[in-house]
């Protein structure tokens, strides 16, 4: 996903977009939060780095030229936070503390981490807004079977639905959620 929305990103420009700023923040500041927490930051530690980066990007979104991607543009300010606050922690607390231990504990790379994050927090947003966009059954049939991983007869059952109507709300919503995908990061797989 190297591809954000530009219209969003030009719309970003100006201050007193609330709708822009209010869509940047629904779609990023999961990710930067999920993304600092799994740098190993506790969750009031991730709250400031996030909060931090918010007011970067606000300063520095007139600037931004498209040289590099967004998704890159924007891991840099992220990372640049969460290394400010680990070198300033490491001043206060005590060799061998969790904060130091942050890069080691890593399983996979920050760029690895960093894509897996961005993936999720597209997937997550754009699922919100089907949710939104459509019937509260035909998202819970969608749920209960392509995403908790239940037969859909237990599902249709549940809901009062048949099986076919099961099937076809996982098709809807998947390919509305593939749409949103594609339309907002230019990449449509979802892996559903």
């Amino acid at each position: 996903m190297e591809k954000t929305q530009t219209t969003l990103l030009v719309r970003l420009c100006d201050r007193s977009d609330q709708a822009a700023w209010r869509t940047f923040d629904e779609l990023y500041r999961p990710l930067m939060w999920s993304y600092a927490r799994a740098r190993g930051l506790e969750g009031a530690d991730a709250d400031d780095v996030v909060q931090q980066c918010v007011t970067a990007v606000l300063e520095q979104i007139g600037d931004y030229q498209h040289r590099a991607s967004f998704k890159s543009w924007l891991r840099a300010i992220v990372e640049h936070k969460i290394v400010d606050l680990i070198r300033s922690r490491r001043r206060e607390v005590p060799a061998g503390s969790d904060v130091q231990r942050v890069a080691a504990d890593a399983t996979c790379s920050p760029d690895e981490l960093w894509d897996r994050q961005w993936s999720l927090a597209h997937l997550r947003h754009c699922a919100e807004v089907v949710r939104r966009e459509v019937a509260e059954s035909t998202y819970a049939a969608f749920a209960g079977y392509a995403l908790e991983g239940r037969e859909a007869s237990a599902v249709a059952a549940e809901l009062g639905l048949t099986v076919n109507q099961v099937y076809v709300a996982k098709h809807r919503v998947v390919e509305r959620i593939r749409a949103l995908m594609l339309e907002l990061s230019g990449e449509a797989d979802i892996g559903l």
